[in-house]
């Protein structure tokens, strides 16, 4: 089978859908599993936007890739802290095609707020037609199959999980050839996912933070992380262990991510590194100010802590990305 196959069976038909543990008693850490920080930030942001007359009152709320549903429960919350009189009209939806991340997230949900903040669900975006979205995703394009090459051949897995390389087709390589990939992953899902976004409203914004570059590094990123372990993909001599099991992951090339939404009709709005975005555009130090001032002094020092995990080069600000796109 063609790779990207095989990491669909991998990631979506089988690891994912089951609802995983991210943080410190999963296979690893993401924005979210640092705590509430991150969507307080995301709720600041879509504050800013709403005062600032750049998304309408109507504008409903949606998430995809959502897991637990932690995310936006940290976005409600930060709502109801910063401008509580906007909650009771703002709709949170997520769209998810697994039942059992569905009642995982309604039970997040109901565990945090009980029946004061409701979550509504679609199973996918076609289902979906809304005037306006604001659409927040944490590590959701890193999930998207991708296939690998390398020259003019691309990837194969057989029966046994075992590696072989064989002629890759003409689209493929001049798909490659037009970001100028060389070796590494390409996916070949972005223009889909972005044409689908693009019909579901009339006016969509679509936020992104994910792990990867700009340009190709014509390195194959392909990476295993289980119990908090990293390894390469092409470094484990028997996979049976992790397939399914573990997390399996690759860096994005940017470029692609900005020539799907274009073709179906985005403007890229910005590309930066995480921490300049949580300082520039998400306010991060206003919501430390306000948790300076409201609450106690290990409110902040918690509150601190978690600043440093979203900030700091050495952990999550650098290696990962801030892309956001607007269809109007």
């Amino acid at each position: 089978m063609k790779f990207s196959e095989f990491f669909d069976i991998w990631v979506n038909e089988n690891y994912y859908k089951f609802g995983v543990d991210i943080g410190k008693k999963g296979d690893f850490y993401t924005n979210v599993s640092v705590g509430y920080l991150f969507g307080a930030c995301l709720a600041n942001y879509f504050i800013k936007l709403l005062k600032n007359g750049e998304i309408s009152s109507c504008c409903k709320v949606v998430e995809i890739g959502a897991n637990s549903g932690d995310m936006l429960a940290d976005f409600a919350q930060g709502i109801f802290t910063l401008e509580p009189e906007i909650l009771p009209n703002l709709e949170l939806i997520i769209i998810e095609p697994h039942e059992i991340l569905r009642k995982k997230q309604l039970e997040t949900f109901k565990n945090r707020f009980g029946s004061e903040i409701r979550v509504g669900h679609y199973e996918n975006l076609g289902e979906c037609l809304f005037d306006e979205i604001f659409v927040i995703s944490n590590e959701l394009l890193d999930a998207f199959s991708c296939e690998v090459i390398e020259a003019d051949n691309m990837l194969f897995v057989d029966s046994n999980l075992k590696f072989h390389w064989q002629k890759a087709d003409q689209n493929l390589l001049a798909l490659a050839k037009k970001f100028g990939i060389k070796k590494g992953e390409i996916s070949t899902s972005y223009a889909k996912f972005a044409l689908q976004l693009a019909n579901v409203a009339k006016k969509v914004r679509f936020l992104s933070f994910d792990y990867g570059e700009f340009e190709p590094k014509n390195e194959f990123s392909l990476r295993v992380f289980k119990d908090h372990q990293v390894f390469s993909l092409f470094e484990i001599s028997n996979l049976e262990p992790y397939f399914k099991n573990s997390d399996l992951t690759y860096s994005l090339c940017f470029k692609q991510v900005k020539e799907a939404f274009s073709l179906a009709g985005f403007l890229m709005l910005k590309f930066k590194k995480q921490n300049d975005a949580l300082v520039c555009d998400f306010g991060v130090d206003e919501i430390l100010s306000l948790v300076l001032e409201k609450g106690s002094k290990q409110a902040y020092e918690n509150a601190a802590k978690q600043a440093k995990f979203l900030l700091s080069p050495e952990f999550l600000g650098e290696k990962f990305k801030f892309i956001e796109f607007l269809k109007s």
